[in-house]
């Protein structure tokens, strides 16, 4: 009787360290494939960061010639010229 005791508990023991051994194993294998996905996630932002930068460069590149195009036509009296006030300077052969 002793024995059998003595065998259920050992085989209890082991059953409780292989689930903890198998959870440990499965919590590390989430932890590195979520800090996988997160460092993805952190390129893309830096990516997406840098993207938007740009954009917001060509908004106000674009904003500003708007403005300029506003006043100069409005504050200043200033129109596009007309075909035959045009004149065409060609480039020279050393230019």
């Amino acid at each position: 009787m002793e024995n059998i005791r003595l065998n259920l508990i050992l085989a209890l023991l082991f059953i409780i360290a292989f689930t903890s051994s198998l959870a440990l194993v499965l919590q590390t294998y989430e932890y590195r494939s979520s800090y996988s996905e997160l460092d993805k996630l952190k390129l893309e932002k830096e990516d997406l960061y840098f993207k938007s930068s740009i954009l917001i460069e060509e908004v106000e590149y674009y904003k500003n010639h708007i403005s300029l195009r506003e006043v100069a036509l409005n504050s200043l009296g200033m129109r596009l010229p007309i075909a035959k006030e045009r004149n065409v300077i060609p480039r020279g052969e050393g230019s």
